[in-house]
């Protein structure tokens, strides 16, 4: 991948040079240093994050222990899983190997990713959908994550070259228009302030830029995570774990998010809500079943379509247990 020539000090703004491997970087105009962490340049002010943001943070890094541990600490198991999601997609119109990477893939697909063009992926973790993105795009990608575990396992596996940084979401260290494209995938929901990450993806695209965010959905009424709430009497909450950072009341609705991300100047937003009851069983109790099926192109076609004409009536309005938001820079 190309040199990093648009790197800015996330503290002041002043543009930075390009570091060589391994050695910090100072700042011209706030005299701030930043050296590397795990592997990678790190440009997270521990002094800036928040408590909860900081407990995070130390869940991921496997300080903290959790229900939701990533399995970072194991290079050749994260190389193996890349490698398989990088083979269905190329050979299937897929982004992961699930109903909702068939979606994802048909989203992005509205986008026109093109072959050469600079993507951020903000809470990159182990770097995949980079890698899966480049596979079928033939995009250069720069992720980004707060957790040094994630960040020095993505650069371990990085068939592609790739770029990693350990950094905030609320203060990306990139000059203003200095990508193409910017996708989150399941990251709003976690941070403090919504409207602040979204100022910085939009301020990071180019004019003419996209930009995806996938999330929870707080809108889940009749969802398979709903059904199995409701029929625990509210025991068996999935989609909530507060030491990893899923807390209801921090969840968005489409109508929300579209409207942060036309407060930031961003035009053509569009949102669609995904998995909702049959769907979503589909990919969490038969896990593998869509992979096999994409090898039956005939049957394929009539369980998509009788899963979604099954979840028609609640996806019509509006409840998923997760959402897609695109949108565009005026430009």
């Amino acid at each position: 991948m190309p040199g990093i020539d648009f790197l800015m000090c996330p503290r002041c703004g002043e543009r930075l040079a390009d570091p060589t491997e391994g050695r910090e970087a100072s700042c011209p105009g706030c005299e701030a240093v930043f050296g590397f962490r795990a592997g990678a340049m790190d440009f997270v002010d521990p002094l800036t994050l928040e408590e909860f943001a900081r407990l995070q943070r130390d869940v991921y890094d496997g300080k903290v222990s959790s229900a939701r541990m990533s399995d970072y600490a194991n290079p050749d198991d994260v190389r193996r899983h890349l490698e398989y999601c990088v083979d269905i997609a190329t050979a299937h119109h897929t982004l992961q190997p699930s109903w909702l990477g068939m979606r994802c893939r048909e989203v992005t697909d509205s986008l026109d990713p093109r072959p050469g063009e600079r993507l951020l992926d903000v809470g990159c973790s182990t770097g995949i959908m980079l890698a899966v993105m480049s596979a079928v795009y033939g995009t250069h990608g720069v992720g980004i994550d707060f957790s040094g575990a994630a960040v020095s396992t993505a650069a371990s596996c990085n068939p592609y070259g790739n770029r990693f940084f350990s950094a905030d979401a609320l203060r990306l260290p990139f000059a203003d228009g200095a990508f193409d494209m910017a996708m989150s995938y399941g990251v709003i929901e976690h941070v403090s302030d919504h409207e602040a990450m979204v100022s910085e993806m939009a301020r990071v695209l180019r004019p003419g830029g996209r930009l995806l965010i996938y999330t929870t959905c707080r809108r889940d009424r009749w969802t398979w995570h709903w059904w199995q709430r409701v029929t625990s009497r509210g025991r068996y909450d999935l989609g909530v774990d507060n030491q990893a950072g899923h807390e209801r009341e921090n969840f968005l609705e489409p109508e929300e998010l579209a409207g942060l991300l036309a407060g930031a100047g961003l035009v053509r937003v569009e949102t669609l809500v995904v998995h909702t009851l049959y769907t979503l069983m589909f990919d969490e109790v038969f896990p593998g079943l869509f992979a096999r099926l994409l090898g039956s192109p005939g049957l394929f076609r009539a369980v998509r379509a009788a899963l979604e004409t099954a979840d028609a009536l609640p996806s019509g309005l509006g409840y998923g247990n997760e959402f897609l938001a695109t949108a565009w820079k005026e430009g």
